[in-house]
């Protein structure tokens, strides 16, 4: 039996994984189903332009079409197209006929099967640019696209490092209330050894165990959101077998003028060269609209063979070489779309403008707040470090029966509030720093480590 147990705990070791940030960001991004949503969305875009390319090959079609009819005119017609017709097909062969106005062979002919083989060539030679501009929107859609997917990752790296720094510090809060339970487990064998003695009363003893039971729900609990953040970093990056994370993720870079720091932003956020690209497809649509007031050139060429059967017979081919022009004299709906398209061309101007403002402003808020951040961790690691100094003062005179237990257990509890308030502080600066690395349109590899 116990040859089995060990089985199975060296089996479970053997699947656990510690993983610090890198491993599961890149697990994440190999693994996400809407970032690989994404490139099929850019491969998508991709054979849109193409599409273009190939209208403007042309399209060539080998057709065999076949029908069987006594209609008078489909009968004549596909005897002359076979090179069959005669003049008995007119009627003069019934010339001292009375009914010679309605001659019978022309007006009543016998059926018959027409066979038509060809092959057709269809080709644009101009189509006043609209093809040209539509496949330079097309292209702006495939880099749309490409942003699209650079803007989705560098979000899922910031919610991969929210989650992996969650990670961390509910494990940091499990340790620190594991330590915390063993310094107040010390504390009730104190009071159970200044009982004995008569130096305390049993209510000494009782605080104590009361205050160590709650410790211990503490740490339950604290374990518990361990395991929820583990399965939560499990889920993002397709890994079961995550067991353990280790240190805190922080993002360090330099930090230029304010100035500097907008003209990255500007540079490097995907949004903004988004709407770039929505104001040039604009533009080009209105394009589009005044490709209209020029004229469509196309070509048709056909070369078959038709008969009352299947045949490549010669004598019964044909060749048709055909080339349209056609040119729109007045359609005041062309007008409209082109001043629809003005606007909104103007629209994608202003929401330009408008983004530049906003990121403006994300910025500013951000440095705000990780300057905020950053002064609150140095109090907080003050405020911990005097708090640790009180409670060892507070343990010397407890244990020279100087202050009551509860005063003690007093200076233990704000002890362990500084020092989970100090694992926020840091776990919030973390943050504040990707969130500002995030508006300067940075991804996350970029920072210095």
């Amino acid at each position: 039996m116990n040859k089995i147990y060990l089985s199975l705990l060296l089996t479970t070791l053997s699947y656990a994984q510690s993983v610090n940030f890198d491993d599961v960001l890149t697990q994440t991004l190999n693994n996400s189903k809407d970032l690989q949503q994404q490139k099929l969305n850019i491969d998508s875009a991709k054979l849109d332009t193409k599409m273009i390319d190939s209208i403007n090959y042309g399209k060539l079609v080998i057709t065999e079409e076949f029908n069987r009819t006594n209609h008078a005119g489909y009968v004549f017609n596909s005897k002359l197209s076979s090179r069959e017709a005669s003049f008995n097909d007119f009627g003069f062969n019934e010339m001292p006929a009375p009914d010679f106005t309605e001659p019978k062979n022309l007006n009543y002919p016998d059926d018959r099967n027409n066979f038509n083989t060809k092959i057709t060539y269809d080709i644009p030679l101009f189509t006043g640019f609209k093809l040209s501009n539509q496949k330079d929107i097309l292209k702006l859609q495939e880099k749309a696209n490409e942003l699209k997917y650079n803007l989705d990752k560098k979000s899922l790296e910031v919610e991969v490092l929210k989650a992996y720094n969650s990670a961390v510090v509910a494990k940091d809060f499990v340790i620190a209330l594991e330590k915390a339970k063993e310094a107040v487990s010390k504390i009730v064998e104190s009071a159970n050894a200044f009982h004995k003695e008569g130096f305390v009363t049993k209510i000494d003893v009782n605080e104590a165990k009361v205050y160590a039971l709650n410790i211990n729900s503490s740490l339950i609990e604290a374990k518990n959101n361990f395991q929820l953040a583990l399965a939560y970093l499990k889920f993002l990056s397709s890994n079961d077998e995550i067991s353990d994370v280790q240190e805190l993720k922080n993002i360090y870079f330099d930090f230029p003028n304010k100035d500097e720091l907008y003209k990255i932003a500007f540079e490097n956020r995907d949004e903004i060269k988004m709407q770039d690209i929505k104001v040039n497809a604009t533009k080009k649509n209105i394009d589009i609209a005044n490709s209209t007031y020029f004229p469509t050139i196309y070509s048709h060429l056909e070369y078959g063979f038709n008969d009352d059967r299947l045949t490549l017979d010669k004598n019964k081919d044909y060749y048709m070489a055909l080339i349209g022009i056609s040119l729109t004299l007045f359609d005041d709906t062309r007008n409209i779309e082109k001043q629809k398209s003005k606007i909104e061309y103007a629209k994608a101007n202003l929401n330009q403008e408008k983004l530049k403002d906003a990121i403006k402003l994300e910025l500013k808020k951000a440095i705000l707040d990780l300057e905020a951040k950053e002064a609150i961790l140095e109090e907080k690691i003050e405020a911990k470090n005097l708090a640790n100094s009180v409670l060892d003062q507070a343990k010397l005179q407890y244990k020279n029966r100087l202050i009551s237990m509860t005063t003690l257990l007093s200076q233990e509890a704000n002890y362990r509030k500084n020092e989970s308030m100090l694992i926020l502080a840091r776990y919030e600066k973390s943050l504040a720093l990707a969130n500002l690395n995030l508006i300067l349109g940075k991804n996350i590899k970029e920072g210095k480590n």
